[in-house]
């Protein structure tokens, strides 16, 4: 099954007689010039964020990490936003009836009008029966960026070739997502503090630029990549691309791999502030820097949970789950067991001495 991305209007495809579907009418020319705009001023504003952090660069292999992967995360919005500027996306209204069960790479494909090959379910046999598209992408995301590096600089900026790598660098969002996660579980294990902690500007322009490139896709996108959807994809498919693709627990590897990072991160979370504030037991880490990792760590994992409770439920029969009573309360209890854990060990971690001292003593 593929997706139809007809460009041709609304008016012009529909039987006489009949009305319109006005959600696939193609979006007016100044919202993808305003998106553009906006997406162009998002994009400076992280620049000059990278610009300090090169700048106030260190040698350290966490802070070598974190700059490449900003770095990362910057060259492939750069790609989406330049993929969506050179596409005419048909507009979305009522997105919520029509989009409900679409992934992300489906609704980006129609907004680059992609459709004709990029599959709603693609090859999932060939990958293997739990999976639900997010492998078969992310391997043809690979595939296509790896052909297009062997390509000259002037082919690679053609239209077409443009269109393809700004879909593949979201198809591998989760990949990228996967690092991050391991980077940011290697700071709250370790206590490193990888670079000085921002200004109040500096922050801000991180936050804006990256808002702002958020909203400019959403306009030049006709609605199709609403701000934070590349986000939440990216906890969705967390990994997905690494491995064989086949599930060996009867469960399917996309709600595995994000479970698994639910939990380890609320661990992460707990021990660093449990360590620091009583049982000393990890390498202490600067106030500041602790509350930056904890928060960050903190909002993957409340993203990664609206993630997990759109995700297929385990128990259909397409993955072979048992579906049995006590399994799921077990998962169940076993994510609620360590986000009870990590509320506790954020709460230590980020409250001050004294004011947490005397919650405690008080009567």
């Amino acid at each position: 099954m593929t997706i139809d991305t007809n460009m041709q209007t609304s008016e012009a495809s529909a039987p006489q007689g009949v009305p319109a579907d006005l959600s696939r009418r193609p979006s007016p020319a100044s919202t993808s010039v305003i998106g553009t705009i906006v997406s162009g001023a998002g994009l400076v504003a992280w620049f000059a964020w990278l610009s300090w952090r090169a700048a106030s660069f260190n040698g350290s292999v966490v802070n070598i990490a974190i700059l490449a992967l900003e770095l990362v995360a910057f060259a492939a919005s750069l790609v989406v936003c330049a993929g969506l500027a050179v596409s005419r996306p048909p507009r979305r209204r009522n997105r919520r009836v029509t989009d409900r069960d679409r992934q992300l790479p489906v609704l980006l494909a129609e907004a680059l009008d992609l459709g004709e090959v990029i599959d709603e379910k693609p090859d999932v046999r060939r990958i293997g029966n739990d999976d639900t598209g997010e492998i078969a992408w992310a391997r043809r995301g690979i595939r296509v960026l790896g052909e297009q590096r062997r390509l000259d600089a002037r082919t690679r900026l053609a239209t077409d070739n443009l269109r393809e790598a700004a879909w593949s660098v979201v198809a591998l969002d989760g990949l990228r997502r996967l690092c991050s996660v391991i980077v940011l579980l290697v700071v709250l294990f370790t206590g490193a503090t990888p670079f000085e902690m921002p200004s109040a500007e500096r922050f801000a322009l991180l936050v804006g630029g990256i808002g702002l490139v958020s909203i400019g896709n959403w306009f030049s996108s006709g609605g199709h990549l609403r701000p934070g959807a590349r986000l939440m994809w990216s906890m969705a498919s967390i990994g997905a691309g690494l491995g064989d693709g086949i599930s060996r627990s009867g469960l399917p590897i996309r709600w595995v791999m994000t479970m698994a990072t639910l939990v380890a991160l609320n661990i992460a979370v707990a021990l660093r502030g449990m360590s620091d504030r009583w049982t000393h037991g990890l390498q202490p880490m600067e106030r500041d820097a602790r509350i930056a990792a904890m928060s960050i760590a903190v909002g993957l994992v409340m993203v990664g949970g609206l993630a997990l409770r759109r995700m297929p439920r385990p128990e259909l029969g397409f993955y072979g789950a048992t579906g049995r009573l006590e399994e799921d309360s077990v998962r169940r209890l076993a994510l609620g067991l360590t986000l009870a854990v990590a509320a506790v060990g954020f709460v230590a971690g980020v409250l001050p001495v004294d004011a947490l001292d005397a919650a405690v003593v008080a009567p």
